[in-house]
């Protein structure tokens, strides 16, 4: 069998290095990435969960001391100026794990340079002539959305900056509030490729001009405006394509970056359809439409975050808490979590077995805790 993957960005990479170390051990199986080198990666800094690290661990060696992709240390995400109980909140990873920042650019050239599976240079126009039994689409946001459900999410554009102060001093992402709607600061290696997104200004174009958002992007933070990036939330209606082609990144949907939830999501698709593919555990409607159910977990547990609102009673915060979303099954896992009062009893949870797409049990409590007590430690 071959299974192809085209895209050079951070899902394809993630991909087939998830395919390739995952497969290695299995004969007659070749795994393919093809890529376009004059289109490239995303030029925002990105943030992972802590599966991702782990992945690049096990495949590459990469480590804090063996660090070629300049990766910082995330701890976690601090909240400024989220709700009305407290100034500041940390949704914390144990002090026993860590995930990372990074730059797509070296983590593109660290993965196609690793020798795990073939590399192949090329533009692809047309995924379904692309010599394979399977193919893999992560060539990036597509064109057309007529294919595709919006997700409910209050933002829509985004400015980015090149910080000239130093955001690596903190190992943590920090998601500051803002009139116009929230602000990343990412603590890039000084030495990484994607300090010049480090910053990012994310509003909605409807509600904010861009030039109100500019003004406002200055005045709060101390930058140098590098880039201007529009975008919609949204789910592919058809994850796969033919019983063939695979969409993924991108091309199969996009969450906007709270919570960073985009190299999370790229690994759990790339594991369900492993398992579909090559382990023949799961069908195909099985894992299409488990995924779909898990991003709009995705929606939702990202769009609680703006339910309580912020320290801003602005235009953008009132439209934020007026989005809402229905899920039994997130009411009812908030009700679980509120009837147990022991942190360490939700702390030490199974994951696997009780978390909410991305988030176990204890992100739950951080979020509701904070929301409605004050000093919530």
């Amino acid at each position: 069998m071959k299974i192809s993957i085209v895209g050079g960005g951070n899902a394809g990479c993630i991909t087939a290095l998830h395919y390739a170390f995952y497969t290695q051990d299995i004969d007659n199986l070749e795994i393919e990435l093809i890529y376009n080198p004059d289109i490239p990666p995303e030029p925002v800094g990105q943030g992972t969960l802590l599966d991702v690290p782990k992945l690049l661990w096990l495949a590459l060696r990469e480590t804090w001391y063996h660090n070629s992709i300049h990766a910082t240390f995330k701890s976690g995400i601090l909240y400024e100026g989220w709700g009305k109980k407290n100034d500041k909140v940390f949704h914390e990873f144990g002090p026993q794990t860590m995930a990372m920042h990074y730059s797509p650019w070296e983590m593109q050239e660290r993965i196609l340079k690793s020798g795990w599976f073939k590399v192949r240079e090329d533009a692809v126009l047309d995924v379904a002539e692309v010599d394979a039994d399977y193919v893999f689409d992560a060539r990036g946001t597509p064109k057309d959305l007529t294919d595709y459900n919006e997700l409910i999410n209050p933002l829509n554009a985004c400015i980015l900056g090149n910080p000239h102060w130093e955001v690596e001093k903190n190992p943590w992402s920090r998601h500051v509030a803002t009139p116009d709607g929230w602000t990343f600061v990412i603590p890039s290696h000084p030495k990484s490729a994607a300090r010049s997104g480090a910053v990012g200004y994310l509003y909605n174009k409807s509600i904010t001009s861009k030039e109100d958002a500019e003004k406002n992007f200055l005045e709060m933070f101390d930058v140098d405006i590098t880039g201007h990036l529009n975008f919609n939330n949204y789910m592919a209606k058809n994850p796969v394509i033919d019983n063939r082609i695979f969409l993924t990144g991108n091309r199969l949907f996009f969450v906007e970056p709270l919570e960073s939830t985009a190299t999370a999501s790229y690994l759990y698709w790339a594991r369900f359809t492993l398992d579909y593919l090559v382990n023949r555990k799961r069908t195909l409607s099985d894992i299409c439409d488990s995924y779909k159910k898990y991003i709009d977990r995705v929606q939702n547990f990202v769009l609680w975050h703006y339910q309580y609102g912020s320290k801003y009673d602005t235009p953008f915060w009132k439209y934020a808490k007026s989005l809402k979303f229905k899920d039994p099954d997130f009411n009812i896992k908030l009700k679980e979590i509120r009837k147990t009062k022991e942190w360490a009893k939700i702390a030490i949870q199974d994951p696997v077995k009780t978390s909410y797409a991305q988030w176990p049990p204890y992100s739950f409590k951080v979020w509701d805790d904070a929301m409605n007590k004050v000093d919530n430690k």
